[in-house]
């Protein structure tokens, strides 16, 4: 019995820009010194060692698109979005699909992005 290593994803593979393929994770919960609570999300390129974080106050789906956002200023928008199976991304994903992604691509001239979620108790991609 042989083991091959199963082939990489086109997404790992493919030539691309910094951060046009995405992978977003939370961290666990940071206490700040007044006792609030905060989160970090973990923005990592999926072709370059490349990593952001962006803090995410309160955890509720409205912030984490505000980081979201945060991260798309500057770095600009990423073609592929991989995540988890996480309620507050599942909150920001049918947010996101509210959108009239048409309307803005036209308005902007950008590409709309593909959001994707791993099978539920899989290991990160």
């Amino acid at each position: 019995m042989s083991s091959e290593p199963a082939p990489l994803t086109l997404d790992r593979v493919a030539d691309c820009v910094a951060f046009e393929i995405v992978g977003i994770d939370l961290a666990e919960p940071l206490f700040l010194k007044s006792g609030e609570k905060v989160w970090i999300a973990l923005l990592t390129c999926a072709n370059f060692p490349a990593i952001q974080l962006e803090l995410v106050n309160p955890l509720t789906a409205d912030s984490f698109l505000l980081s979201l956002r945060r991260f798309i200023v500057r770095r600009g928008r990423p073609r592929t979005i991989y995540n988890d199976n996480g309620t507050k991304f599942r909150c920001a994903s049918n947010d996101l699909s509210k959108l009239d992604w048409d309307k803005i691509t036209r308005e902007t001239m950008t590409n709309t992005k593909l959001w994707k979620f791993i099978p539920p108790s899989a290991a990160w991609w």
